[in-house]
């Protein structure tokens, strides 16, 4: 899910919901939903083709736009289970979870190209994270949060390969000093 609040932009928010309809629409997605209020605009769009349930392509999106001009927030939800649940359940047990995982990246970077979409549309100036979507008002910005999630991930890796290898002795063991459990 991409989420984010855009302050002082002379930008409607009906504009930024039509923006992300019409993205949507030239996607081959459907509208199946539209809640229009005072300052919240919120859709669900869909593609239900025999392609789609077979291959677990994203099928849903869920998109809200709530605010003001020069005060608002974005939010856009890629999926590919939505109310097809049982599906991708299947396909998971049929493929020992190797065709989720493919749906899964497939929704994520569908949804990270729409975003870029989008913020490019809000604000061409700003930087998309292509990890996680934050946004950064420059490369340098962009370039040191890119450095911290990389530090995290060698941290990880390398707790992982100290205790990963040992299993669930060495998980249980992580406790044990000297013999003794704490």
């Amino acid at each position: 899910m991409r989420r984010y609040g855009f302050t002082e932009r002379d930008v409607k928010p009906a504009d930024v919901y039509e923006n992300i309809k019409s993205l949507l629409q030239g996607e081959g997605f459907k509208v199946t939903s539209e809640e229009k209020r005072d300052g919240y605009l919120d859709l669900h769009a869909r593609k239900s083709s025999t392609e789609k349930i077979i291959l677990g392509k994203v099928r849903d999106v869920d998109a809200v736009v709530a605010g003001t001009v020069g005060k608002f927030e974005v939010q856009l939800h890629a999926g590919f289970w939505g109310r097809d649940l049982m599906v991708p359940a299947i396909e998971g047990v049929a493929t020992l979870g190797a065709a989720p995982a493919v749906q899964l990246h497939e929704a994520h970077e569908f949804e990270e190209r729409l975003w870029e979409q989008v913020v490019a549309k809000i604000d061409p100036s700003l930087k998309v994270c292509k990890l996680d979507g934050m946004l950064f008002k420059t490369q340098e910005e962009l370039d040191k949060h890119l450095q911290a999630i990389q530090l995290a991930q060698q941290q990880a890796a390398n707790s992982t390969m100290m205790y990963g290898g040992l299993g669930m002795m060495g998980l249980m063991g992580i406790g044990m000093m000297g013999g003794l459990w704490i």
